[in-house]
């Protein structure tokens, strides 16, 4: 029983982690395309996606001169 639940405790902590580092928008605040998980960072509001490198680094430069439209908790 202990060599099962050693693993089950571990991939419910890992999986809490990426949650908890869930995008809080689903269209990218520099293009306004689809914006994908994998092109995050981190903001004071929590974790912003892009659709892509450029965008993110383009935000990354001038954070201030773009907006960011949070998703809807609802759907």
């Amino acid at each position: 029983m202990k060599s099962f639940l050693a693993p089950l405790i571990a991939s419910l902590a890992m999986a809490t982690t990426v949650l908890a580092a869930w995008p809080i928008n689903d269209m990218c605040p520099v293009d306004g395309k689809q914006a994908r998980a994998i092109y995050r960072v981190k903001t004071a509001e929590g974790p912003v996606a892009f659709c892509c490198m450029d965008c993110l680094t383009a935000f990354e430069k001038a954070p201030g001169k773009y907006s960011v439209t949070k998703k809807d908790p609802k759907k």
